[in-house]
Order: structure tokens, then C-alpha cells, then sequence
């Protein structure tokens, strides 16, 4: 935040100025919310969205994306950290265009949805979410701790012995 407050871009900054604050403001938001402290999550997410409005365009600067879209992701992020799962599906549905974003970032998009979808018990459409993650970046989706955990819960719930879930487990080189 300090570093937020002492860049900040006035009216007729330059995108990158918008963008790299934008950035710090979400990386401000983070932390927040794993403060717990819902009401500054939402003012920092009011300002880098102003942000994000202002440049009206997704942008690739020093490797970090920013804008509208990185903007919704973000959103969904901090709703299913938050645990609102209606909230964070509903918001996920307005994503703008993800194929702005790098792989890994539109792959941990799809898990958001998947968690969502498997914390509301809509498994079918969490297993969808989570082989979208996996078409998106399946290198980073076999590593990835919340993925591999998330596909063992839905196992758990799953009555059928071989199925698409099955499967993805068995590619994720989970036991089961």
C-alpha cells in the first residue's frame, strides 16, 4: 500500500502508470483479505476496477497483466478466498475475454470456478471447470496443490467407479 499511495496516478496518467498501481492495489487486496478485512478488500478492488475502466483494455507490462479482465479474475479470486461461492460464480460469468491472460492465470480462473461450483454441489460442472484447467495448462494443473486437492474431494463424492474424474485423477497421478 505504501508504495500504492506513493505512485498514484492522477487524471491524465499514462496506461502503464494505471496499470502498475492497478497491480499493487490487488496485491494490497491479498493481503487484506487473508487479513480478513472484507471492507478494505472492496475498496482496493473499487479503485484498481477504476483503474482497470480508465486504461479500458488489457495490458502485458514488466510480465504482469492488467486490466478488465485481470480485473474479473481477481474479483472471483477474492470472493471464493472470502468464501462467497454464489457471489464469486455470478461474478465469474462477466469475465470478459480470458485469452488475454497468460495460461496459468485463465487455468487457476477454472479452478476458482471449480471450487465454486463443488462448495455450491454442482460437481458436474466443478469436473468441467477443472478439465478447462486442465486443457489450459496441464503441466501447472498436475502441480497445483488446490487442483489435485480439490479433484480428490470431488472423488470422494463421486459413486461411480471410471469416469472423466476418475481419469483426471488418474493423468493429476492421484491416488485413490
Amino acid at each position: 500500500m505504501t508504495t500504492a499511495e506513493r505512485i498514484e496516478p492522477g487524471f491524465r496518467s499514462q496506461p502503464i502508470e494505471l496499470a502498475l498501481w492497478g497491480v499493487l492495489l490487488l496485491r494490497a487486496a491479498t493481503a487484506a483479505v487473508r487479513l480478513e478485512r472484507r471492507d478494505v478488500v472492496q475498496e482496493l478492488l473499487s479503485m484498481a476496477n477504476a483503474a482497470a475502466a480508465r486504461i479500458g483494455t488489457d495490458r502485458l507490462d514488466y510480465a504482469t497483466p492488467f486490466g478488465p479482465t485481470n480485473m474479473g479474475v481477481a474479483k472471483v479470486n477474492f470472493l471464493v478466498e472470502m468464501e462467497e461461492s454464489a457471489d464469486a460464480l455470478r461474478t465469474a460469468r462477466t469475465v470478459p475475454d480470458l485469452h488475454a491472460l497468460p495460461p496459468t492465470w485463465r487455468a487457476r480462473f477454472h479452478v476458482d470456478c471449480a471450487i465454486v461450483s463443488a462448495d455450491l454441489n454442482q460437481d458436474q460442472a466443478a469436473l468441467r471447470a477443472l478439465l478447462t484447467a486442465e486443457r489450459t495448462a496441464p503441466e501447472w494443473m498436475r502441480y497445483h496443490s488446490t487442483s489435485r486437492r480439490l479433484v480428490s474431494e470431488l472423488r470422494g463424492r463421486e459413486r461411480r467407479r471410471t469416469s472423466p474424474l476418475t481419469d483426471l485423477a488418474d493423468r493429476l497421478g492421484i491416488d485413490g
